[in-house]
């Protein structure tokens, strides 16, 4: 992305050079507590644990470039916090997200928000096996392909998702929360919840400047 004239310089964390999740993620929390309104995590090749148990009350985006490895952003807990991964994710993406946003553009292993207890989380993929996984509260939103069990043993929160692109045994378990089931080329809820809907559009219309051309077509 290029940089507009006049506009401060992004702090830059190249991650292979740390390599120390503890460190990268210090060296976050510095360039965030400094007042920057945006970071960037670059060089993502695998390492587990990026902007994990992040506690704030910054008004901030997170970009991180490359591929990341499992637990993305877990336990987060920053309402103003956007975490956006430009690649994949590994297995266990926003494990116990608890306030904040996080996107994914690639796809995403098992068990995306697994846990998860409040915060938005948007995967623009496709998702592995057992996505929402004691899901407690908040809202995920999985644009592509399911594995199975997605919404499995959910207690809370909302999962919306389309209905002809879950995988077998969606829902499994579940004793609260709702798994949405969006209409194939409308984007809209089963049934015409207009709060559930309002709440979708709300989440696209926060994070659209990150989501790939077109995504105005789940609105």
């Amino acid at each position: 992305m290029t940089q507009p004239a006049g506009e401060t310089p992004v702090p830059t964390v190249s991650i292979p050079d740390i390599r120390d999740y503890e460190r990268i993620n210090a060296e976050l929390v510095r360039a965030l507590d400094e007042g920057h309104p945006r970071v960037r995590l670059t060089g993502a090749e695998g390492q587990r644990l990026l902007a994990s148990g992040l506690t704030g009350a910054w008004q901030a985006v997170v970009e991180v470039e490359g591929r990341a490895g499992p637990e993305l952003a877990a336990a987060l807990s920053a309402p103003g916090l956007t975490v956006v991964c430009r690649g994949p994710a590994a297995d266990g993406a926003g494990r116990s997200l608890r306030a904040g946003t996080l996107v994914i553009l690639g796809d995403c292993g098992p068990a995306l928000g697994y846990g998860m207890e409040g915060g938005s989380f948007l995967a623009w993929g496709d998702a592995g096996t057992r996505a929402g996984l004691n899901q407690r509260g908040g809202v995920i939103v999985v644009r592509g392909t399911l594995g199975q069990l997605a919404g499995e043993r959910q207690q809370g929160g909302l999962f919306f998702a389309y209905d002809d692109r879950l995988g077998p045994h969606a829902g499994r378990g579940a004793s609260g929360g709702h798994l949405v089931r969006l209409r194939p080329g409308e984007g809209g809820p089963e049934g015409g919840d207009e709060t559930e809907s309002e709440v979708l559009r709300n989440l696209l219309a926060a994070i659209l400047p990150w989501i790939a051309p077109g995504g105005q077509a789940l609105l």
